[in-house]
């Protein structure tokens, strides 16, 4: 998801596409700390929580979108 800033390449990102149209990012940190926004606004240039996806889980990451 281009303009997420470091949710674009973090382990707990994921993203989710409505019936509608739209897509949202899930932060699924934030599922079980309340330090953090379910659908943070994005981009996102700071987060205490990010943690990097591997390098071969994001080229896969990026080539499924």
């Amino acid at each position: 998801m281009s303009g997420a800033g470091l949710c674009a390449s973090c382990g707990y990102a994921k993203t989710i596409a409505s019936g509608r149209g739209p897509v949202y990012l899930l932060c699924r940190r934030a599922l079980t700390d309340p330090r953090f926004e379910k659908y943070p606004r994005l981009p996102v240039i700071s987060c205490s929580g990010y943690d990097r996806l591997p390098a071969t889980a994001a080229a896969e990451s990026s080539e499924s979108k």
